[in-house]
């Protein structure tokens, strides 16, 4: 889906290789998007200030430096700091068990890296700008009916004061 909409996405992978397929796909399918990119977990937690739009984030951190933490453990601590912030993440790995864990900790989603993984990853998005839309859409709802509450208590009390002289 093409949109003009600016959004700032996180990617956060130690393959170079696939870190660039995922700028392509986004810039190609998102070209008004701002994309920042860390290759470790550790790096992210200590250079992302503003918050993103969705974080796009790899099981496997750990095939450069054995000691980097890995997609879980970064996952915690981003939903520690950015609790509403979507994460997908993205892995080679195919067990149910493992998707389900990142889910129970809270990421928006799990997409096997295979043929279909930047189809399935374009549908999640368009999901989360949809679901962001109607979020900022409902929010301008709210705010009219307060206001028109607000209008209408005082118009029935300009009246009953009117009535009362």
């Amino acid at each position: 889906m093409y949109t003009d909409r600016p959004i700032k996405i996180i990617l956060i992978d130690d393959d170079a290789s696939m870190s660039e397929m995922l700028k392509d796909f986004f810039k190609t399918n998102y070209p008004a998007s701002e994309l920042i990119y860390f290759s470790s977990g550790e790096r992210a937690l200590q250079d992302i200030y503003l918050t993103p739009d969705m974080i796009v984030l790899d099981y496997h951190l750990d095939s450069s430096d054995p000691a980097a933490m890995n997609g879980m453990q970064v996952l915690k601590k981003l939903k520690t700091r950015f609790p509403d912030v979507p994460v997908i993440f993205l892995s080679g790995q195919e067990k149910a068990e493992v998707a389900a864990n990142t889910m129970k900790y809270g990421a928006y989603d799990y997409v096997v890296k295979n043929e279909h993984a930047f189809h399935r990853l374009s549908i999640i998005t368009n999901n989360l700008l949809g679901h962001s839309d109607l979020r900022k859409n409902l929010g301008t709802q709210k705010f009219f009916n307060i206001f028109l509450g607000i209008l209408l208590i005082a118009l029935v009390l300009g009246i009953i004061i009117i009535r009362m002289t």
